[in-house]
């Protein structure tokens, strides 16, 4: 006859039992995944690319080729049934093809009064002080994606777009190395001066292929710096208007708006919300060089309506665009 088994004992036994069991009933861990690697983030230009291709209707929109990039455009045919001409429009640094303040008040209101527009979409801006790698990736991707408005490279009188320099293997697949040799500062910004000279070519190309003359370059900020630039270096013969508005030369590259101001055979109108130094010295050398189809034109600072401010600058842009000396009907000026 067996003894019973003391209380104690009893309780041992079933925690010993009890522990494989709770052992068996807890998952084992989760395998940690590895870390994925993050996508670069797209050049601020691109991003802002992708968003009007959003934002915009299909038919606006221009897929151009500037040596071996692409870039996007936006196209307005005139609303009239004669077109005046064509306004090409360059965006200041940071400033997208449908920037709020310039850019896009004029772009959507020259084609009421017979003007058509076409927008471009500039690089990032040069940056003198900060070395930035350019992204690998093929440029707006997602521009060459748009099937419905792919062309083939566009082809003018101003001839075809130079090829820009590449900086990296575009699409080599290879990773980002570690050390990075230095940039040459003057060879970065001929870099860049070969990139947007480029894409203005290409935008005159377009302008000509639509047949709207007189072709009128009109840049905004630093966009007026690099049009007064294109047609300082590059003369072409069917390209003989230049509008500045509020214009300024970029950090780190050589001037070219006072010597700009000094050519004959451009009519300018130089539009400013602040006559200041650099204004002072454009007109002055205009009137050195006896550059009597210069003209400076003030332009009201309204504060706290921005509006009214900006219908007041395509007032006066539409008044100099409608009395365009002679030289403006399509045969250039004698220099």
């Amino acid at each position: 006859m067996s003894l019973p088994t003391p209380l104690p004992l009893c309780l041992l036994l079933l925690l010993g039992l009890a522990t494989p069991l709770l052992a068996e009933e807890a998952p084992p861990p989760a395998p940690q995944a590895p870390a994925e690697s993050l996508a670069p983030a797209l050049p601020r230009s691109q991003e802002q690319q992708q968003a009007l291709m959003r934002q915009l209707p299909a038919e606006q929109q221009k897929t151009l080729r500037a040596g071996d990039e692409s870039f996007l455009a936006l196209l307005l045919p005139s609303a009239r049934a004669k077109t005046a001409g064509t306004v090409v429009l360059v965006p200041g640094d940071g400033e997208s093809a449908d920037w709020p303040n310039v850019i896009a008040p004029v772009r959507q209101a020259l084609p009421t009064y017979g003007w058509q527009t076409i927008s471009l979409s500039l690089p990032d801006p040069y940056d003198p002080v900060v070395a930035i790698e350019r992204d690998t990736a093929p440029a707006d991707t997602d521009a060459q994606a748009n099937s419905a408005q792919t062309a083939p490279p566009v082809t003018g009188g101003s001839g075809t777009a130079p090829t820009a320099p590449t900086q990296a293997e575009a699409g080599s697949g290879e990773p980002a190395q570690a050390a990075v040799a230095p940039v040459d500062p003057e060879a970065a910004a001929n870099a860049q001066a070969t990139r947007v000279l480029a894409r203005i070519a290409a935008g005159i190309d377009l302008a000509l292929q639509q047949g709207a003359s007189p072709i009128v370059l009109l840049g905004h900020g630093t966009g007026a710096y690099w049009a007064a630039r294109y047609l300082a270096e590059k003369e072409p013969a069917e390209v003989k208007q230049l509008v500045l508005i509020d214009g300024r030369e970029p950090r780190g590259l050589p001037p070219r708006l006072d010597a700009t101001m000094g050519k004959t055979d451009l009519q300018i109108a130089d539009l400013v919300h602040a006559p200041g130094q650099a204004a002072q010295q454009r007109k002055e050398r205009a009137a050195q060089k006896a550059n009597k189809n210069y003209r400076q034109i003030d332009l009201p600072v309204i504060p706290g309506d921005r509006a009214a401010e900006q219908e007041q600058t395509i007032r006066r842009l539409r008044a100099w665009l409608e009395h365009l000396p002679p030289a403006a009907s399509g045969s250039p000026a004698a220099s």
